[in-house]
């Protein structure tokens, strides 16, 4: 392909995806911004997709690209897999929506429970933003009490009790053994402040929490934080696991991103930890929308025996078309857990190989990640927790993502990112050649 200047890449990509430019015109007069979500945004305007199967993704111009964002991490066994898509139709074909109980709650929720080791019982919704409202309602309804712990640099969905320092800002983040509470977000009213603690990821976490365990109902965390693909050892949860119990405080894990993506189950079979409660989305829709919350019995009737009840309900929550999705996915993954050994070593193979190659040649470079989850830094590594990645060349970033698209790479910018089941090692090859090329580009204009 050879060097090209920023200005240079992005009319290129422009003179590839004209039907793209003229859909992005048209957007920005009917959505604020252009977009239903910022995550979306790529230069020099969005990608169009028009189809996607097994690992490849299609943008409207007929360019077809390796994916690796997977529809944000819903794709484990990747896109419209032949069993998720026949229960899908078959479905369709029944009604997609009743506004009634259904036999697939109970073959759906029986495979949840089966899986997750938290899990006794478990609520359904829509998103994973509405499992983590549920979620901490439960908590505060358990507890009755109204504060929360948050760890600093996590993403648990955009509601107001979640938008909180989610991502580190070197104007506002305050010191790092107390970090300041930054809303991020618009629009949250200041009372919510007060029903949120921020924690520092280390170990005076753990002092606030015993010191602090007379107001706080629970404490959430990613056991692999979404905002850098940044593992929390299992060391750590352990301890946290040891210090919210001793506490009387309850510990919620959110599983959206790591529920069924690298164990059956998720983070806390992974690494034999378990929370009070876990919350789950994403892949276990089979690519449509879901949420779910597991918990224990004892947790529940604690909440029953609450002063008030409980309030969850949807319209859509657990319809029939996204159970049998959910159902044949699970089933499949259920039959076959050595997919996760696979998915595992294709994402060694490509953190090592990048790592390894970027070190040897003194690139400020660097890959962060645990099973087949993944994503790129501009910094030299390792990233261990949300503070070690601050201060990278955004422009740098921004000509990667160029370059991984010219190279028919489909990644998320600044953005976590994902191989599936459907990936081969042939697939892997091809994605560390492309990083590798692209960043040797950008470090020798």
């Amino acid at each position: 392909m050879g060097t090209m200047t920023h200005d240079e890449m992005l009319q290129e990509l422009a003179n590839r995806t004209p039907k793209s430019g003229k859909l992005w015109e048209v957007a920005q007069d009917l959505v604020p911004g252009g977009l239903l979500s910022q995550a979306r945004k790529f230069k020099p305007y969005p990608f169009y997709a028009d189809r996607a199967e097994g690992q490849y993704i299609w943008d409207i111009d007929g360019n077809r690209y390796i994916d690796c964002t997977m529809s944000f991490g819903v794709h484990v066994l990747g896109h419209s897999p032949p069993a998720v898509v026949d229960a899908m139709l078959n479905q369709a074909r029944r009604g997609t929506s009743f506004g009634a109980p259904h036999l697939h709650e109970i073959e759906f929720t029986k495979r949840f429970i089966e899986c997750v080791p938290c899990a006794e019982m478990a609520m359904l919704c829509n998103t994973g933003t509405e499992a983590t409202l549920i979620g901490i309602r439960l908590m505060r309804a358990s507890r009755g009490k109204s504060k929360i712990g948050k760890f600093e640099g996590t993403y648990h969905g955009w509601h107001d009790y979640a938008q909180w320092s989610v991502y580190v800002d070197p104007t506002k983040m305050g010191p790092e053994d107390k970090p300041n509470q930054v809303a991020a977000s618009g629009g949250i009213p200041d009372a919510v402040r007060d029903t949120v603690m921020m924690l520092p990821f280390n170990e005076k976490a753990f002092d606030m929490i015993e010191a602090h365990a007379d107001e706080l109902a629970g404490v959430m965390i990613e056991p692999v934080f979404g905002t850098g693909a940044i593992p929390v050892s299992a060391e750590y949860l352990a301890k946290l696991r040891d210090v919210t119990e001793r506490s009387g405080v309850l510990l919620m894990f959110d599983e959206v991103i790591t529920g069924f993506r690298i164990a059956l189950g998720g983070a806390q079979k992974r690494f034999g930890v378990l929370p009070d409660l876990a919350t789950y989305g994403k892949i276990i829709g089979g690519g449509a929308p879901i949420g779910a919350v597991a918990v224990s019995r004892a947790l529940m009737q604690q909440v029953a025996q609450a002063e008030e009840q409980v309030s969850s309900a949807g319209t859509f929550s657990g319809n029939p078309f996204t159970l049998a999705a959910g159902t044949a996915l699970l089933k499949h993954l259920m039959e076959n857990e050595h997919l996760y050994a696979e998915m595992d070593a294709k994402g060694d193979r490509l953190r090592g190989g990048f790592n390894e190659w970027a070190r040897s040649r003194g690139y400020a470079f660097c890959m962060s990640g645990i099973g087949p989850m993944f994503q790129i830094h501009q910094k030299q590594g390792p990233i261990l927790k949300p503070r070690d990645a601050l201060h990278q060349d955004l422009a740098m970033m921004n000509d990667l993502q160029l370059h991984l698209r010219l190279h028919n790479i489909y990644i998320p910018w600044f953005h976590l990112a994902f191989l599936s089941a459907a990936h081969t090692d042939a697939d892997v090859d091809e994605i560390l050649q492309a990083l590798k090329d692209s960043v040797t580009e950008i470090m020798n204009p």
